[in-house]
C-alpha cells in the first residue's frame, strides 16, 4: 500500500513539472504580458492614437520622439510615429495600487522584485547599483527589455518597458 503511493505521488509530481514545463513563457511572450500591464496600446501602433495626450508640446519637432500619457498616468513614447517605450513614475506620495508588471502597492525595492518576479516568473530579473541614484533593475523579454529604476532610499521611482533597441 505504501509503496503505491509513493508511486502515485511521484507521478503526480512528474506531471506537475511537465506541465510546469510546458507553460514556461518565450521572450515575446513575456514582452506582450508585460506590456498590457502598462497598457492595452500595443507596441507598433502609430502615433495620434486616441485616449492619449501629448506630454511637451513641440516635443515631436525638437527630439523626434514624441510623448504621451494616458488617463491611468501611463507614458507612451513614439520613435518615428511608431510606438516603441511605455513607462510608469511613481509619484514619492502616491500609495494607489500600480498594474504596472503586477507591482500593486509595492514601493519598496524587495516588495517590488519580489512581485514583478512573481507576475513574470521566467523573467531573469537583475539588479544593481545605478551610479549616483539608488538602483536599477532589469530583464531582457524576447527583443525588448523592462527597467525598474529605484532611488537612493530604495523606494520605486520609474517602470519602464522597450520594444527593442531603436536608436
Amino acid at each position: 500500500m505504501f509503496g503505491r503511493l509513493v508511486v502515485l505521488v511521484a507521478g503526480v509530481v512528474s506531471l506537475a513539472t511537465v506541465a510546469c514545463a510546458q507553460n514556461v513563457r518565450s521572450g515575446p511572450e513575456l514582452l506582450t504580458v508585460a506590456e498590457r500591464s502598462f497598457s492595452d496600446l500595443p507596441f507598433g501602433t502609430p502615433e495620434g492614437s486616441p485616449g492619449l495626450t501629448m506630454v511637451i508640446d513641440g516635443q515631436c519637432q525638437e527630439w523626434g520622439e514624441c510623448s504621451y500619457i494616458d488617463a491611468n498616468g501611463v507614458g507612451h513614447a513614439f520613435w518615428k510615429g511608431e510606438l516603441l517605450v511605455k513607462f510608469f513614475v511613481f509619484p514619492e506620495d502616491n500609495n494607489r495600487p500600480a498594474a504596472v508588471l503586477g507591482i500593486g502597492t509595492a514601493r519598496e525595492m524587495d516588495d517590488v522584485v519580489t512581485r514583478v518576479s512573481r507576475f513574470l516568473p521566467e523573467a531573469e530579473l537583475e539588479c544593481r547599483p545605478d551610479v549616483d541614484r539608488g538602483h536599477r533593475c532589469g530583464a531582457t523579454l524576447g527583443e525588448g527589455w523592462i527597467t525598474l529604476r529605484f532611488d537612493r532610499h530604495g523606494r520605486i521611482r520609474e517602470a519602464r518597458i522597450d520594444a527593442y533597441h531603436f536608436t
